[in-house]
Formats: C-alpha cells, structure tokens, sequence
C-alpha cells in the first residue's frame, strides 16, 4: 500500500510537474487570520496558463484577482479590510526575472447587522414577522443570512399567491458603528387564481438519431395532471406550486420541468407543465469480487416508467462462488402522489423480491460452512421530513433455510437521517446523525422460548467532517449499538463486527462477544471383531452473545492531492475501532479490536472508489496473540464503491 501511495505521488508529479513559465512568478500572502492561505489562494482562482503570459498581462490580471480576495473578506463582513498587492522583481540564477506578488492583509473588525427594513410596493400586510429575521438579530455579517431570509420572505409572499414576487435588498455600511443597515425592497405582482392545467410531455432527443423532431412521452398526460391538487378559481399557493416541480424532478424521470403560467381574460391563470423525459429503462452487467462470496458477475435491467404512470420494475441476476441470487423488484416514486403536500420530497416505494443460495462461514467457527437458502421479501418507503431529516421504513420478510435449521424471519425497522453537510456524496463539512430501530421475530416450529420471541434493538451513528488546513481534512464516526432483548444467533450477529461494516483488517463479523463450553457425546464404533466399543467425546462450543452492544469509532485524515486534474484523489490515514459486549450477561468474555492504516479514494460523480490497507491490527485487542500485528496479509485489504463514512 506504501508503495503504491508512493508510486502513485511520483507519476503524477511527473505527468503535471509545470512547464518553464516564459515569465517566472510567485504569490506570497501575509496577515491573514480568518483564511488560510490556501483558501485566499484558491479565491485568486489563478489559471494554469498564467506563467505563459507577458507581465504587464500578469500584473493586470494579478489585480484584478486579488479582488477576489477582497469579495472573500466582504462576504464575511470585513468591510475595513486593507489589502496592498506589491510586485518585487528578483533575477534568477538562469537570467530570467521572477515576479514576486506579495499580497498583506489587515483584516480589521467583522462588521454586525443592525437594522433592516421591508418596503414593500403594494397595500397589502406585509405576510411575515421582521423580528424572526436573521439579519434584525445584531449578528456578525454574512451575505447567506441575507440571502436565506430573501427566501423566507420570497416564500411568505409566494404562499399567499403572489408567484411573480420581486425581492431585492440594499446594504448600508455605517463605517464609523461598524454596523450594517439592510432595506428589502418587495414587488408582491398581483395574487394569481388557478385556472386549468395543461400538460404535456416529450421524450429526449437522441443526438445520434437524425430526427430532430421530439417524440411524445410515455407519460400518461391526463394522469400526470391529476397529481396537481390546488383546485379551479382558488389562489395558487406558491410554495405548492414550486414542491409540485421538486418532486417530479425527484422521481429522476425528467430531464426538464417547465412551469408556466399563462393569465386568461376572465382573470384565471391556465398553469402549462411541460416535461422532457429520460430515457426510461437501462441495462447493465459487470463483474467483481467480495471478501465472503468471492469472484462473481452480475447483471441488471429496469423500466421506470410503465403504462405511463410511474410504475419501475427491475430484475437482478448476481453469479458468484459463494453466491446465486435472483431479484425481481417493483417501485412507484410517487406512491401517494403528491396529496401530502406538507411532505417537501416525493414519497418513494421499493419492494424487491430475492431468492437467494449462498455460503458462508458462521462468526464463531470460520473453518465450517454455512449453507442459506432464503426467499427474501423487503420493502422501504422513504420521503423527506425536512431538506435536511429523511424517514426510512423497513418491513423484511424471509424464509430461510439454513443447514438443518428452516425459519420465517419477519423484522420492521425505522430510521431518521439528520443531514447538515455540504455535500451529500462527498462531504468535507458538516454533522451527520442516524438514529435507527427496530423489532422482529422468528418462527421455526420449535416448542421453545425462541419460537415466535419478540427482541427489539437500536442504533446510532453520528458522522462529523471537518476542514483542517490546506487541503487536508479531518472525518470522525461514532457509533453504538444494542439488542434489548435475547434474539438469536442468526438475529445477534448482525451486531458482531461493530454495525454493519467490518472492522478494516479483519474478517466479516469476527469481532463478539462469547465464552467456551463443553459438550460430551457418546460415539459408538464396531471392531474389526464385531463388537461395539462406546467412548465419550468431548467438543468445545463457542457460545455467542445473544444480547450483543457495540460500540465504534472511526477516525480518518483525508489529504485532497492539491493538483487541479488530481482532485479527484484522495490518500487517507485511519483508525477503525470496536468492541462488542453482552450487554445482559457478564458470562461472555468482552472482545474489542482496533487498525491502522493507509488507504486511497477517489471521487466520480457519486461514487467513491476505496482502497484500505490495515498496516497494524490487533490495537486494542485482548488477546496478546493478536496484539500489534503487521504481519501481511491480503485479508488486510478493504475495497468499497463508498466512502468508509
């Protein structure tokens, strides 16, 4: 893995090394406080080709960039910010001169906000409470407050039918308090009544294809129609109007969403919807290899759009060592249409139906195999509460049957995702929460305790991300886990490699709780003589916790390669630790174990490629066998087509 970090660093320093600049040049920046240097660099936003150019080009565009920096400080409210860019000539070695662009900071205070003001140009009540504002709460100045209570304002006046709602807003800096003044300035537009609804729909057009023409869609227009719920001759409430547009973008079946309005002469306005279609089917097949099932291939196909209204049905066919599974699956984005309006997103189902034969090896005995063979129905519904909270709702249905062992499995699970980061697929700020439960039950026809048993559990995850210096970044994961009740084995060790990923470096669900027992049986053998001779076997058992608790924590430090065409990459130092208890019965023996280690990420789209190496495992172990190892072994190796958290 260091090698090929390494490896990896000399290439490409070698692929993007610089050119000879025909005009040699350096920027130095001193005084700053609230950036970092990196940060006014990358504002400065100098292009690559900048070496190339003459120097009265250098020196004109070297001004007009460190405006940037000044727009930085202002957006903050700097507004006493002096910068001076100086230019200092010194000869080099080759006889070239290199321009030295040295760039001082003096900061000053952070102006407030003070007081602000709407004017608005019609009669009408102004429809939203100035004091729930954040810029009339005295606080340091930033233009997203700004711009966010525009929004709220933008919102107010649209939800008792002004659509066409013109917002501006005039800053007033007051230099000598320090203070910033804001005046909001309201166009309302005249309150638009709804008339009809007319729709219609195209599918996208090929650029292979000669027809220029565009096809009608699949969509079932009339149905479409029906999804819009404000009634004839009511006002339009805009917030509605514009949740309509997000949810059927949200279905990922539309290229483009036009919403228009058009006034009629009796007054009304007749809304027109016009929608560009995706193409609504793919196919896809490819190959890999997983840690438990080995080298495999797979291949899928789904159509998203049948009879025209939103019905998607897939398959699925995975062929592995370990592994033959075939899926038929179902979905409609917008199950209830859109009757919740108070629901900001679509409401999504998926129900997919599995047969599946696999085999494994169970935790506690890794050189035995465990044969499954399982009928799997499971269907989620999930929406969002907020932009930022979404609900998961799980119902799982399986019958299984495991070597002797046949059992119906139901379980239902419900979880909440608090998203307060910048990015959803690749965050480098923000706090993530997951708080999940959930219960279920077996029946396996036994007369026995377990037959029909209720247990309940619940999890937590809090994610935090955070931007160090430079291009480094800082990733922290906490996490806990717990069954309530006794489940059973099958059930328990969902729980036993500290949630649902492994620990990096260690074998699936390795890491639980467990004490040792003996069980004696009596074997009978025939002699060569024909007689019988009994002996007594003695078989030691390991017994698993059966009210399994973790606790985990994850540590990363990920380095952006700083390079314009490397910043996809990522190197990534971890720390990957968990432990598993009982947390009913102190008879098993608690077990933790810890990494450390090397990895490399790299970001497409909404993908993250990742490849770990465990260098040192056995950190916090309690086994002295397995304490600070770093013996090699491929096992060590973790890859992943996401980010570890």
């Amino acid at each position: 893995m260091i090698l090929l970090i390494c490896a990896l660093l000399f290439f490409s320093s070698i692929a993007f090394a610089d050119n000879d600049d025909k005009s040699p040049w350096s920027v130095s920046i001193e005084g700053n406080k609230i950036f970092s240097k990196f940060q006014l660099n990358e504002q400065l936003d100098i292009p690559d080709e900048f070496g190339q150019l003459d120097t009265i080009k250098q020196d004109f565009l070297m001004r007009l960039s460190s405006e940037n920096i000044k727009a930085l400080y202002f957006s903050r409210g700097y507004f006493s910010l002096d910068l001076k860019l100086e230019i200092h000539r010194e000869p080099l070695s080759n006889g070239n001169i290199q321009r030295n662009y040295a760039i001082s900071v003096s900061e000053g205070d952070c102006y407030r906000f003070n007081d602000a003001k709407i004017i608005s140009a019609g009669d009408e009540p102004i429809p939203i409470n100035l004091a729930s504002l954040k810029i009339t709460k005295h606080r340091y100045y930033k233009q997203e407050d700004i711009s966010e209570d525009l929004q709220e304002i933008q919102k107010a006046y649209r939800k008792q039918g002004n659509l066409h709602v013109y917002i501006s807003s005039e800053e007033h800096v007051d230099t000598t308090a320090k203070q910033i003044n804001v005046i909001i300035n309201v166009n309302p537009g005249p309150k638009v009544l709804m008339g009809n609804i007319i729709t219609t729909t195209q599918r996208v057009i090929n650029k292979n294809e000669r027809k220029q023409t565009p096809e009608q869609g699949l969509t079932d227009t009339s149905w479409l129609s029906s999804l819009w719920r404000i009634p004839k001759n009511e006002i339009i409430d805009g917030n509605q109007y514009f949740n309509f547009k997000s949810k059927l973008y949200s279905t990922q079946l539309f290229t483009q969403v036009k919403l228009n309005d058009s006034l009629r002469e009796d007054g009304l306005s007749d809304v027109h919807l016009d929608v560009i279609e995706r193409v609504p089917g793919e196919a896809r097949y490819g190959f890999f290899f997983e840690e438990i099932y080995g080298f495999g291939a797979m291949a899928y196909a789904d159509h998203k759009n049948f009879f025209g209204k939103f019905n998607e049905f897939s398959t699925s066919v995975q062929i592995a060592q370990h592994k033959q599974e075939i899926t038929l699956g179902y979905a409609n984005p917008l199950l209830f249409g859109t009757a919740f309006t108070f629901i900001p997103t679509a409401i999504r189902f998926v129900d997919r139906l599995s047969f599946n034969h696999e085999k494994i090896n169970p935790p506690a005995y890794p050189d035995s195999v465990e044969e499954r063979y399982e009928i799997i129905n499971r269907g989620d519904l999930t929406f969002g509460i907020t932009n930022n909270i979404r609900f998961r709702g799980t119902i799982d249905t399986r019958y299984v049957n495991k070597n002797e062992d046949k059992l119906f499995k139901l379980k239902g699970e419900i979880g909440l995702t608090f998203d307060y980061t910048n990015d959803y697929f690749n965050p480098t700020k923000g706090i993530r929460v997951f708080p999940t439960a959930g219960l279920g039950t077996n029946f396996s026809g036994k007369k026995d305790y377990e037959d029909g048993h209720i247990y309940t559990y619940g999890e937590a995850t809090v994610n935090l991300y955070m931007p160090l210096f430079w291009t480094l970044y800082g990733a922290l994961s906490g996490s806990i886990g717990r069954f309530f009740n006794t489940a059973i084995e099958d059930d328990a060790r969902v729980f036993y490699q500290g949630g649902s990923r492994s620990v990096r470096g260690y074998r699936f669900r390795s890491i639980y709780a467990s004490y040792t027992s003996e069980s004696t049986t009596e074997v009978t053998t025939k002699k060569k003589d024909g007689t019988k001779e009994t002996k007594e076997v003695t078989q030691e058992i390991i017994n698993t916790a059966l009210t399994p608790m973790y606790y985990r924590i994850n540590e990363e430090l990920r380095w952006t390669l700083p390079w314009k065409s490397l910043r996809a990459w990522q190197i990534v130092q971890f720390f990957d630790w968990a432990k598993v208890v009982d947390s009913k019965d102190d008879t098993y023996k608690d077990a933790q174990e810890g990494s450390l280690g090397l990895g490399i990420r790299y970001h497409w789209q909404f993908l993250t490629f990742r490849l770990d190496y465990a260098i040192l495992t056995g950190l916090t172990s309690l086994d002295e066998s397995k304490r600070n190892s770093t013996k090699f072994k491929w096992g060590r190796f973790a890859f992943d087509l996401s980010q570890a958290f």
